[in-house]
C-alpha cells in the first residue's frame, strides 16, 4: 500500500509540473491577453499586424484573421480598417481567442470643390469649407506646413488641404484636398432710372435692361421667380436684379426705375402762302398750327426768323421779304430714348401778279385773253379796275 501511494503522489507532481510548465506547446501554452478590444491608428502610420497591442502570458503572440483560421498573419501585413484579429500563442493552439477591433482614421471626409457665394471676396474664409471628421486642421499644402487658422481667406482655385486627429491617440491623418470655388456675387450696379422707347412692333422687354454681371431680374424686390426675358417693360414700374453666378446669386438687389416713352411726332409738314402786299397787315401767328397731324408739343423750332411761345413757334413776318422767300422752319421733337422727329413748315411770300390783256379794246359780251407776270398750275381769279365814270363789267375767270 506505501508503495502505491508513493506512486500516485509522484503521479500527481508529474502532473503539476506539466501543468506549469507544459509537457507540449499545444497542450499547455498560455493564450495572450487582449486588454483593449479596439485599437485605432492615422493612415499615415501605415499600421500593420506588428502594431497590434497583447500581453504575451509566456506563449508568445500569433495574430489570426478568425476565430478558428490555422495560419497566422505575418507580421507585416497591412491592418485593414473595420477588420477583427485574434490573438494566439506560438502554437495557435492556445484555446479561446480573443479578438480586438482595429480602426484607421484616414483623411476627412469633403467635397472636393467647395465655396460660398459672397458679396465681398473678403467674406470667404476657411470656416466657409466643410470637412468632417475629428478636430480637423486646414492646410496649404499635402504635406508638413503648419495649420492654417480658420479666419484664413481663400483665394478663388486654390486648393486646401484637411485632415483630422485621431481622437484615442492624437495622431494626425492623411490631408483631403479641397479646390476652393467662390462665388462672387456683388450687388449690381447701374443706371437707377433707364428710359426706352415704344417703337412699334418691338417694345422694350427685360433683356434691355441694363445692370453689371450676370442678372436676374424680378419684378420686385421679394419674388424668387426671375422674369423671362422677353417680358414686355411697364412704363414707370420698378425692376430689381441680382448678380448671378451658379448655384450663387448676391442676396441684395438693385433697383431700376423704367421710362417707356412713345416715338417722337413732329406732325407732318405744312405751308402758308403770303402775297406781298399782305405782309404789313398779317398779324403773328403760331407756326405749330401749321403742322398736320398731331404733333407732340414738346418741340422747338428753328429757322431763318426766330420765333417765340416755346413749341407754339409764333412768327412775326414784318422782316420777311419776296428776295427771301421761301421761309423754311423746322420743328424738332426730342425725348431720352426715342429718334428725333422733325417737320417743317414752308412760308411763301407771292409776288402781286401783273395782267396783260392782248385785245385792245374789251367790249361787254366779247371774249379777250388775259395773261399775268407768274404762270403757277392752278386758276385764278382777276378783279378788273376800270377808270372812273366807266362801268365794270365784272369778274373775269381765267
Amino acid at each position: 500500500m506505501r508503495i502505491i501511494t508513493l506512486v500516485k503522489k509522484y503521479f500527481s507532481y508529474v502532473i503539476l509540473l506539466l501543468s506549469l510548465f507544459g509537457q507540449t506547446d499545444t497542450a499547455y501554452s498560455q493564450c495572450p491577453t487582449v486588454t483593449n478590444a479596439t485599437q485605432s491608428f492615422c493612415d499615415t502610420q501605415s499600421p500593420t499586424i506588428a502594431d497590434l497591442q497583447a500581453t504575451n502570458n509566456g506563449g508568445g503572440i500569433k495574430w489570426y484573421a478568425t476565430a478558428s483560421s490555422t495560419t497566422a498573419l505575418l507580421s507585416s501585413a497591412a491592418l485593414q480598417n473595420g477588420e477583427d484579429y485574434f490573438a494566439d500563442d506560438n502554437t495557435g493552439t492556445c484555446g479561446t481567442r480573443q479578438s480586438t477591433v482595429v480602426t484607421i482614421y484616414s483623411a476627412p471626409l469633403a467635397d472636393p470643390f467647395q465655396g460660398p457665394c459672397v458679396e465681398n471676396l473678403n467674406d470667404a474664409t476657411l470656416q466657409d469649407f466643410v470637412a468632417i471628421g475629428n478636430n480637423i486642421q486646414w492646410y496649404s499644402a499635402s504635406s508638413g506646413g503648419s495649420p492654417l487658422p480658420l479666419t484664413t481667406v481663400i483665394v478663388n482655385g486654390t486648393i486646401y488641404y484637411a485632415s483630422q486627429t485621431n481622437p484615442d491617440t492624437g495622431c494626425e491623418t492623411s490631408r483631403r484636398p479641397v479646390r476652393a470655388v467662390v462665388g462672387y456675387v456683388p450687388t449690381p450696379t447701374g443706371d437707377p432710372i433707364q428710359n426706352f422707347c415704344n417703337v412699334s412692333g418691338s417694345p422694350p422687354t427685360v433683356a434691355d435692361l441694363v445692370a453689371s454681371g450676370n442678372n436676374n431680374w424680378y419684378l420686385n424686390s421679394f419674388s424668387s421667380v426671375p422674369l423671362s426675358l422677353a417680358t414686355t417693360l411697364i412704363n414707370g414700374h420698378t425692376y430689381y436684379a441680382t448678380t448671378i453666378d451658379p448655384p450663387c446669386e448676391s442676396t441684395n438687389r438693385f433697383a431700376v426705375l423704367v421710362n417707356v416713352y412713345q416715338p417722337n411726332n413732329a406732325g407732318t409738314n405744312g405751308q402758308k402762302g403770303i402775297c406781298a402786299d399782305q405782309i404789313a397787315s398779317t398779324a403773328p401767328f403760331d407756326l405749330f398750327n401749321e403742322l398736320g397731324g398731331t404733333p407732340d408739343n414738346t418741340g422747338v423750332w428753328t429757322g431763318p426768323i426766330a420765333t417765340t411761345n416755346g413749341f407754339q413757334g409764333t412768327l412775326d413776318v414784318s422782316t420777311m421779304t419776296l428776295a427771301g422767300s421761301p421761309y423754311v422752319f423746322t420743328y424738332t421733337v426730342s425725348n431720352p430714348s426715342c429718334a428725333n422727329a422733325t417737320r417743317t413748315v414752308t412760308i411763301t411770300i407771292n409776288p402781286l401778279p401783273v395782267v396783260t390783256v392782248t385785245s385792245p379794246t374789251v367790249c361787254s359780251n366779247t371774249p379777250a385773253t388775259v395773261s399775268t407776270s407768274v404762270n403757277p398750275a392752278g386758276t385764278y381769279t382777276y378783279v378788273w379796275t376800270v377808270p372812273p365814270g366807266v362801268t365794270n363789267p365784272g369778274n373775269v375767270s381765267s
